[in-house]
């Protein structure tokens, strides 16, 4: 089984073939994934199979900074995925930023591909090292998923928007009804590159002056608290991640059932009540 490879960029996979060329003459699999909700799934999905056979995960941060913090906190703590970032400047507040985010490893954005080959086998020894020190589990049968795992996954994990958006479904199937900056909030998001947006955008009011920027950034941040408390009622987790001075990124699967508009005068009313 050859170890695998996960890129994370919103570029085409074309623009990093010289990577893909070198890193499959050294016997990796590369996949890419376009948006954090891919990067999560495949991450976990691949990261159960490592801790059964013992070949490590390795995921190459290659998006826009913002984004590849947002993504690192995706990644924290699973077991058997080590990640590497590529970073633009190697001055030291960069760097540290970097790594104090649970980084292992990093290169500069532009290196060769023979630099990445050399970190990412560093970055696999140091894992398979940290392993042989592990109790292995015992090998069993696979879940009953596995077996379409090249799949695209269907609802695990998935969170709905539904009724025009006025109804936000969790995975586990609980259904909670919005308020319109809600809805508008969760919209914006959805229609955004990664399921993420800038705080201009998500308060919709691009060009204020400073002081009024910052009330809306705090206006935000009071609704997303508001947000993760009321799904945390309900015993779930609200995958929502705060870009640091950049806006905020939903990192789970998120799908709208049906059209719907922003909230405004010629907009559907919300539903009375959620469907049961």
């Amino acid at each position: 089984m050859r170890p695998v490879v996960l890129f994370y960029t919103s570029q085409a996979a074309a623009d990093f073939s010289a990577y893909t060329a070198a890193l499959t003459q050294h016997g990796y699999e590369v996949r890419y994934c376009a948006d954090a909700a891919t990067l999560r799934h495949e991450a976990r999905r691949r990261s159960g199979r490592a801790v059964q056979d013992g070949e490590p995960v390795l995921v190459v941060l290659a998006a826009a900074t913002p984004f590849n913090r947002a993504a690192a906190s995706i990644l924290a703590g699973l077991p058997q995925v080590g990640v590497l970032a590529q970073v633009d400047s190697c001055d030291d507040a960069a760097l540290v930023a970097t790594l104090q985010l649970g980084i292992d490893s990093w290169c500069p954005r532009k290196c060769s591909p023979q630099v990445l080959v050399l970190a990412l086998h560093s970055l696999k020894r140091r894992l398979e090292s940290g392993a042989a020190f592990e109790p292995r589990q015992a090998a069993g049968p696979e879940p009953q998923g596995e077996a379409a795992a090249d799949s695209p996954p269907v609802s695990e994990g998935q969170w709905q928007l539904r009724d025009q958006a006025w109804v936000l479904e969790t995975p586990s199937g609980r259904r909670l009804r919005l308020t319109s900056s809600e809805r508008n909030f969760m919209l914006t998001l959805l229609q955004n590159p990664d399921n993420a947006a800038t705080h201009d955008d998500l308060s919709h009011r691009k060009g204020q002056r400073p002081a009024d920027a910052q009330m809306a950034k705090q206006r935000l941040g009071v609704l997303v608290s508001r947000l993760r408390h009321k799904v945390e009622q309900h015993d779930d987790e609200f995958p929502i991640k705060s870009v640091h001075n950049w806006g905020y990124m939903f990192t789970g699967g998120l799908v709208l059932w049906g059209g719907a508009a922003a909230s405004g005068s010629g907009d559907a009313a919300p539903p009375d009540e959620a469907p049961p």
